[in-house]
């Protein structure tokens, strides 16, 4: 008897102490006092946090399983005054849970969790992060910081799920979800963008999502492809480094938005897609037009390296600048397309392309290509060019030193400049090009040249005008020099030349050089056909000729 008495007070004395241990758990502890000495919150445990709390000359460690719930208006501040760590490191099966004490909690419900200056190797990993921001501020925000943050959950942000200032940004950033924000899921400056990881899943509406602001980029790094698009604020440098865009990344800027790439130092620009995924750069307009953006320009610093395969440049040009332009530079171009550009697709301004093929230039507001003289040649194959009536390649001053070969396009070259051909220059057969009043051929001037100009019967070489309604002399000509020799066109039309007072002036006009001319047409010159002094050897046959002012052939015999 007296032995079941003793299970008996035994059996009672443990569920007491038990339901001891379980109230013991459940009871909230309340911080409502800066933490200044070094503090761990314990596992299974509730913490409520009032007003604003900061950590600081510390380390706050947060152990697996622990809750901590915020008042109205309350607020977690890390190393603002003095170097502090938070090590807030979940589990999967244990994570920590940072939300709101309110019965029914909405967006903003708290302030949120603030990392200052002086927060030094702080760590968040398997937290939940529920209900909080404010109309200015994220739910997590870091200010001239970095933080490990990964394999952690946002909700229901008031505005943004993570706000960078400047100078933050993360040692680790990977296997994190940000849904149901106000906002973007993210806001940073560009020079950290680069510290975003990888198996990040945001959700937010379509015209949201990583929100960039402007900044220099330099080093050497890596723009990750995510599953929502970089929203652009403003002019981004890129110097001093190497810059790699992964395939399938999208970019949308806004009306300020462009890419400056080598303006100060050497720099190095890969954004190479594939087929399956291009890199898009377009404006973050709802209703997109022709210049909602600035576009892309390489300067003097970036280097022969970098390259552009398979993007996509849609709705640049603003203010009438090219989508693209280079400036004393070169860049490998190739598979790509632009289309509604304001103004041009592509400027170079003594600058080249090391490969430029199987590109797509469409619906723009003026030429697709504007390039010198002396780099057309490097302009490649396969390339479709869609222009308004008079347009096309828009052809500037440059001296043609070296072998070179203008290939026949889709569309004509369109030529306002006096281009000098001191080496040999060929244009190939279907040729079309259009000259204003200014345009003119200079061959061998200054040193040997030869210009060869062989069309067929179904592919003549046309020089003609470029005025949309041309009359006889509506440019000047082929002017051919003593350091010209062995020149020879065949198979083409010369059109509308004839352009200026002197006597000799011609379609084709030779002085002390050996040329020679067959199967081509001449017709509506303002002066000769083909005009050649005593010093020169003219061979010709099969030429026609028709409504050439001074005469068909003329021949200077003093």
């Amino acid at each position: 008897m007296k032995l079941n008495r003793i299970f008996i007070l035994a059996a009672i004395f443990t569920a007491f102490f038990t339901s001891c241990e379980l109230e013991d758990e459940l009871v909230s502890t309340i911080i409502k006092d800066d933490i200044t000495t070094t503090t761990t919150w314990e596992s299974g445990k509730v913490y409520v946090i009032q007003g604003s709390i900061s950590v600081d000359n510390t380390t706050l460690t947060i152990q697996p399983g622990t809750r901590i719930e915020f008042e109205a208006g309350a607020s977690l501040h890390i190393g603002y005054y003095g170097n502090a760590t938070l090590i807030a490191n979940g589990t999967a099966e244990k994570p920590i849970i940072f939300t709101s004490n309110a019965s029914t909690p909405s967006a903003g419900a708290w302030e949120g969790i603030t990392f200052w200056s002086h927060s030094l190797n702080s760590s968040m990993k398997y937290c939940s992060v529920k209900f909080a921001g404010t109309t200015s501020k994220g739910a997590v925000n870091i200010n001239d910081a970095m933080i490990t943050f990964s394999n952690n959950l946002i909700q229901n942000a008031k505005l943004y799920g993570l706000l960078l200032d400047d100078g933050a940004g993360f040692t680790e950033m990977n296997n994190n979800t940000i849904e149901d924000c106000g906002s973007h899921p993210i806001r940073l400056h560009a020079a950290y963008m680069h510290t975003i990881g990888t198996g990040n899943t945001f959700t937010c509406p379509d015209d949201k999502g990583v929100n960039i602001v402007s900044d220099d980029v330099t080093g050497n790094i890596t723009w990750k492809k995510l599953n929502k698009p970089y929203y652009v604020e403003g002019s981004i440098d890129i110097d001093n480094g190497t810059l790699t865009i992964e395939p399938g990344a999208v970019f949308k800027f806004n009306s300020d938005g462009v890419l400056h790439i080598g303006y100060y130092n050497n720099t190095t620009f890969i954004a190479n897609g594939n087929s399956a995924e291009k890199i898009l750069f377009t404006t973050s307009a709802a209703s997109p037009s022709a210049g909602s953006w600035a576009g892309l320009h390489f300067w003097d610093d970036n280097l022969a390296t970098s390259s552009m395969t398979y993007c996509e440049v849609a709705y640049a040009g603003k203010s009438s600048v090219s989508a693209i332009k280079l400036n004393s530079t070169s860049l490998t171009f190739s598979n790509n397309s632009i289309h509604h550009a304001m103004s041009k697709g592509m400027e170079l301004d003594e600058s080249e392309f090391v490969e430029m093929n199987n590109n797509t230039i469409e619906n723009v507001g003026s030429h697709a290509v504007e390039i010198p003289a002396n780099y057309v040649h490097t302009i490649g194959t396969g390339n479709v060019f869609t222009c308004g009536a008079g347009y096309g390649i828009d052809v500037t001053y440059g001296d043609i030193t070296s072998a070179s070969t203008w290939k026949k396009l889709v569309v004509p070259y369109y030529i306002n400049v006096s281009v000098n051909v001191n080496g040999n220059l060929t244009i190939q057969p279907g040729s079309i090009l259009k000259f204003g009043a200014d345009g003119k051929i200079h061959v061998g001037y200054y040193q040997n040249a030869v210009l060869t100009a062989n069309g067929t019967t179904t592919e003549p070489i046309i020089f003609t005008s470029s005025a949309s309604s041309p009359a006889a002399g509506a440019w000047e000509g082929i002017y051919l020099w003593d350091n010209s020799n062995s020149s020879n066109f065949n198979y083409c039309e010369f059109l509308y030349a004839g352009n200026g007072s002197a006597d000799d002036r011609a379609a084709i006009m030779a002085i002390g050089s050996n040329f020679s001319v067959t199967n081509s047409k001449f017709k509506n010159s303002d002066g000769w056909g083909i005009y050649y002094d005593a010093y020169s050897t003219l061979t010709q046959s099969g030429n026609t000729f028709e409504s050439c002012a001074f005469g068909d052939i003329g021949f200077d015999t003093k």
